[in-house]
């Protein structure tokens, strides 16, 4: 029986990245280099209400959040909440959340969205980490090898100084690293790559042969 609940990561991230592009696209002032992508959601800025980029933008992340949480909970219960998954999808479920209280407690809120957007982040590269880390047991070192490298990038994206003032570019890119992995985890267990490898012990294997 073909898995399903695999696409619900796939439109997780779709649904994000339009409501960016669209809100980004209804609001000319927006600039890289200046801004953050939160700026793009600020209910208390008259032109966000009236461009009708605050509603498109808050709106997005909130229901890409939700089907994040809901692909991530579904994809623990499939592998039998196994400690493997367990490791990076309880950091990977806090992002989710987190993303929607980035939409919820949108920039207005002052140093609510502040928090919940660090939460984010943080738990964003945690989870790549903590899959690396497991990457083996599960069967999947390549992926583990990128999501390694992911969350490296992201450490760096937010450590390094950089030309700019503005934190669009930084949100873009470790936001973008997050909905790779998720689009990878998809694709994994949609084509059936993605499994529990048990490992033995030459005692045990020798007393079950035995009977």
């Amino acid at each position: 029986m073909t898995k399903r609940y695999p696409l619900l990561g796939i439109v997780a991230v779709v649904v994000a990245y339009l409501s960016i592009t669209l809100a980004i696209l209804a609001s000319p002032w927006f600039s890289w280099l200046d801004n953050a992508l939160s700026d793009l959601g600020n209910t208390s800025v008259q032109r966000n209400i009236t461009s009708g980029s605050a509603l498109v933008f808050d709106g997005g992340l909130i229901i890409s959040g939700v089907l994040t949480i809901a692909f991530a909970f579904l994809l623990l219960r499939d592998f039998k909440f196994s400690w493997k998954y367990l490791i990076w999808g309880i950091p990977l479920t806090i992002s989710a959340i987190d993303l929607s209280m980035i939409g919820i407690f949108n920039e207005s809120f002052g140093n609510i969205h502040l928090v919940v957007s660090i939460i984010f982040f943080f738990f964003t590269a945690l989870s790549l980490f903590l899959y690396s880390y497991v990457s083996f047991p599960m069967g999947t070192p390549k992926t583990g090898a990128l999501a390694l490298f992911l969350g490296v990038f992201c450490c760096i994206m937010w450590v390094g100084r950089w030309p700019w003032q503005g934190v669009a570019i930084q949100e873009v890119t470790t936001s973008a690293a997050s909905a790779a992995f998720v689009i990878i985890l998809s694709i994994l267990v949609l084509s059936g790559r993605m499994k529990t490898v048990i490992f033995v012990s030459t005692e045990r294997l020798e007393n079950v042969r035995s009977k």
